[in-house]
């Protein structure tokens, strides 16, 4: 394949990155990597893209929308017809509007949608829901799309004749998660290690004291939570409380699986 891969994601507890790189693994390219996640790599020059190059987007959904700030960062990406695959993680719920988001947001910016995918990953509210995932079969999963994408695009270089690619979703999008000025409480088994802070992708939580969190900068994602090795931070608050018992109750047991599409070739 001619084409120059690279990733691009936003992921906070890890998921999302997971399968870009399976898919990566699966196209047997070497790719470069453009991890957003944390706030010095938003810093950093935004990469700039040609028609020699295929891109894989990768983000988490959250109550069935992209993160705002990803949807942020993405909508700044010149694509100037490279080529994207776009792939959305969500928690064993449903991705919603998430993934014609994500495409409709690279699409302006002049990139042309040749695949998609949506997986599952443990749910960052609970690990009742969707647990372990992306687990070895999600994996699987993702190099065997990874693979099938491969032989698609050495079949079509030729031609370039394709279907317009359909996702899942509606527009207007729906309402995403509603704003809340609350962020994680911190016990008193906290060791003080700075795990959470450097984790952090809005920079909520403090160096200084790592119980202070800059509520109104928190987006909820929770890698802190998810990386504290003494489970020392949580969400007790009634909002969330209320959401995460919603999802344990109707999503637990139910195994979602991975959705993948790839536009058809016209000249085949």
């Amino acid at each position: 394949m001619s084409k120059n891969v690279s990733l691009i994601y936003f992921s906070p507890t890890g998921t999302t990155a997971k399968i870009l790189k399976a898919i990566s693994e699966g196209m047997e390219e070497e790719s470069k990597t453009y991890d957003f996640t944390l706030p010095n790599s938003r810093k950093e020059t935004l990469p700039s893209f040609t028609p020699d190059d295929l891109v894989i987007f990768g983000a988490p959904v959250y109550a069935g929308r992209i993160p705002e700030l990803a949807a942020s960062y993405f909508s700044q990406i010149k694509g100037n017809g490279a080529l994207a695959v776009f792939i959305v993680l969500f928690g064993n719920r449903d991705y919603d509007d998430a993934l014609l988001e994500l495409k409709n947001i690279l699409e302006e910016q002049g990139f042309k949608g040749i695949a998609a995918g949506a997986f599952v990953g443990e749910h960052s509210f609970t690990p009742k829901v969707g647990t372990g995932r992306p687990d070895q079969d999600d994996l699987s999963k993702a190099k065997d799309f990874g693979k099938r994408l491969s032989s698609w695009l050495k079949a079509i270089e030729s031609s370039g004749n394709l279907t317009v690619l359909q996702v899942k979703g509606n527009f207007p999008y729906k309402k995403g998660m509603p704003p809340m000025n609350i962020g994680p409480v911190t016990n008193e088994d906290c060791i003080e290690c700075a795990l959470c802070a450097q984790a952090c992708p809005t920079e909520a939580v403090s160096f200084d004291n790592f119980r202070d969190i800059e509520t109104d900068k928190c987006i909820r994602c929770c890698s802190c939570i998810k990386i504290c090795p003494v489970d020392a931070k949580s969400f007790p608050q009634e909002p969330l409380v209320k959401i995460t018992a919603q999802l344990e109750n109707n999503f637990s047991l139910l195994r979602k699986e991975v959705e993948t599409i790839i536009a058809e070739n016209l000249d085949a």
